[in-house]
């Protein structure tokens, strides 16, 4: 009956009900001791962890191209504004690719994890 309870108390932090303040733990991957079975997972999510500052820097200063864009669908005669609005867009569409497959990563590493702990039925 203590498990059932303990799960109760992390069903809560995880969903932040009954909580005021959200939840309040902390976990320490930076100093993290995997065992031999969770070193392959520890790996990839260091993976991610390495890259995240990165990313995250890239999603700040993201800024778009949405002014070049439309003065180039407003005047579609005029080469300079076409081109203009081309030479903004194309490095920004490398940038959403990368923003994009590292959001893909997030979420690849816990999947070993969690089909470890599946009930097989």
């Amino acid at each position: 009956m203590l498990e059932l309870h303990q799960m109760g108390n992390l069903l809560k932090v995880l969903t932040c009900t009954e909580l005021e303040q959200g939840p309040n733990f902390f976990l320490d991957f930076e100093n993290a001791q995997p065992t031999e079975g969770e070193r392959e997972v520890w790996n990839q999510v260091n993976s991610v962890l390495q890259d995240s500052e990165s990313i995250l820097t890239g999603l700040q200063a993201y800024k778009g191209a949405g002014q070049e864009i439309r003065d180039a669908i407003q005047n579609p005669n005029d080469m300079m504004l076409q081109e203009r609005a081309w030479n903004s867009v194309c490095p920004l569409v490398i940038k959403l690719k990368t923003f994009y497959s590292f959001s893909l990563r997030l979420g690849v590493p816990t999947l070993p994890y969690m089909k470890s702990y599946q009930h097989p039925h």
